[in-house]
């Protein structure tokens, strides 16, 4: 009866020679894998032909390849696609191959009888019961190797992972920076930066109320004058007619506003006015003297006295009211020049600083109106050189910046800075033209040794973890821990086993929903 050898993948010569050699004289079906590297070749059957020659065996091959079956035909093998062919093919036909001349026999062919040491003399002097407790040793020395192996595995298998937030600070400084328009190059340490001075023309105009009082009478008196006629004939005073007081130094004139009639030897009223505007307040009789052709014909004389003339306050143009315009003149240019120069005469991150604005001259200067002249407004219009000082901001919080860092305590790390630029000194501070003071803001975080993180968690149980960061280091949030296997329920034993990472509030906002 035939029997089956079902070759794996791995089978070589040598594996198929020591199955061969256990089946005896018996027909042998060797069932070939498709992907077997072995048998694909032809002189991989001629090797196999050489062995069943060798033992004398009658050999058919069983395989799914079309190419090794034709392979092993040629070779004088019976060949079949499935077992059932072989072991119901009545007779396996083979083609006896061109004779080929075995190769020589290798040393490493010879069968070599393998016979046990002799026992030595020594040896032979040892009980037989010796041997059951070597057996002994050796099951002690393999169950301590085991304790071993599964002791180092404790240790060194189990890994751990613990995130930190360290605890953030906020530290402010005030810092006086200079400007020095002769330097390149920051001096972090002086405070110096450097800076250029710009500047340009710049004209405008402005009104401001007067404040100067003036006592004035306004108005033109009024009233009624009599004329007695000296002709024997009718005699018709004209419209404006002038008559005054008979006063020497200061007499005060009139005019008729309306023609009148005075009968001959009679007499006749017409009203007057006043010829000047807050004046003419007389009393009754002091009209006494006519002027012109009139003076001849007629006498005149006022009944009553006159009225009209009231006295009152009138705002006047005083040097405070021109000394006040130029004041809020002068802000007002320098509002405009910040505003013109800084539109115009700055490059990327540049800033101009308010506070260095001046006026350098003031070429044009002019008002509208003369001191003490009555009015209720007065103009000032005036052209100014003005001139300020430009800076980078970035140069002056790198200044910021370096002495923020110094006053950084050891133990803490700065992380993010912001700046705010501040109003001038009174005084000139260092050696610069101008000093200005920049506010920084600093945010610093605690320094955490992951060195000593992992050894304080080194193997804690978890909640115990957890207290002993909390409690050992500056923590601003609950530390995160996980490891691994979770049922060993406390950290690794080795701190090499322990990755801790520090994550900075900047990370922890990053990754917030």
């Amino acid at each position: 009866m035939s029997k089956v050898i079902e070759l794996q993948t791995q089978d070589d010569l040598a594996s198929i020679r020591h199955r061969l050699g256990l089946v005896g004289g018996d027909p042998v079906i060797l069932v070939v894998p498709w992907d077997m590297q072995f048998l694909s070749r032809k002189l991989d059957f001629d090797l196999l032909r050489r062995e069943a020659e060798r033992h004398r065996l009658q050999i058919a091959i069983v395989s799914t390849d079309l190419e090794r079956r034709g392979l092993a035909r040629n070779c004088g093998f019976s060949v079949f696609g499935r077992v059932s062919e072989a072991q119901q093919a009545k007779g396996w036909t083979v083609r006896s191959p061109e004779p080929v001349e075995p190769p020589p026999r290798h040393w490493w062919d010879a069968e070599v009888d393998l016979q046990p040491r002799p026992r030595s003399r020594l040896l032979r002097l040892i009980p037989p019961w010796f041997d059951w407790v070597k057996l002994g040793v050796r099951l002690v020395i393999f169950l301590l190797a085991l304790l071993v192996v599964g002791a180092s595995a404790y240790v060194v298998v189990p890994t751990g992972s613990v995130t930190l937030v360290p605890a953030r600070e906020e530290f402010v400084t005030i810092v006086p920076v200079s400007t020095d328009g002769e330097i390149e190059e920051v001096d972090h340490a002086a405070g110096l930066i450097p800076a250029r001075k710009i500047g340009d023309y710049f004209e405008g105009t402005i009104e401001v109320e007067t404040t100067g009082i003036m006592h004035l009478v306004t108005g033109r008196a009024t009233g009624r004058v009599e004329f007695t006629n000296l002709l024997a004939q009718d005699y018709v005073v004209p419209k404006g007619t002038i008559v005054r007081t008979s006063s020497t130094s200061y007499p005060i004139r009139f005019r008729t506003t309306e023609p009148v009639v005075v009968p001959a030897a009679g007499r006749a009223e017409a009203p007057v006015e006043a010829l000047e505007d807050g004046v003419g307040n007389v009393g009754a009789y002091q009209i006494n003297q006519v002027e012109g052709v009139a003076a001849s014909a007629v006498a005149v004389i006022n009944p009553g006295a006159t009225t009209g003339a009231e006295p009152r306050e009138a705002r006047v143009v005083t040097q405070a009211d021109y000394d006040r315009g130029q004041v809020l003149l002068r802000q007002q240019l320098l509002d405009l020049a910040y505003a013109e120069l800084s539109s115009n005469y700055l490059e990327p991150a540049e800033i101009l600083l308010h506070q260095s604005l001046r006026i350098e001259a003031t070429p044009k200067l002019a008002y509208d109106r003369f001191v003490t002249e009555q009015a209720d407004k007065v103009a000032v219009n005036m052209r100014v050189l003005v001139s300020g000082w430009v800076v980078d901001v970035d140069n002056a919080e790198a200044v910021a910046y370096f002495v923020l860092s110094r006053r950084i305590p050891s133990d803490y790390k700065l992380m993010d800075a912001r700046f705010e630029m501040g109003e001038a000194a009174e005084e000139t501070i260092g050696s610069g033209q101008f000093t200005f003071f920049v506010t920084a803001y600093g945010y610093a975080d605690a320094v955490l040794n992951p060195d000593e993180a992992a050894a304080l968690v080194s193997g804690q149980r978890l909640p115990d973890a957890r207290s002993r960061l909390v409690a050992n280091l500056p923590l601003a949030e609950e530390p995160q821990i996980t490891f691994w296997p979770d049922w060993l329920e406390r950290m690794p034993l080795l701190p090499l086993r322990i990755s801790v990472r520090v994550e900075s509030h900047t990370q922890v906002a990053g990754q917030a929903p």
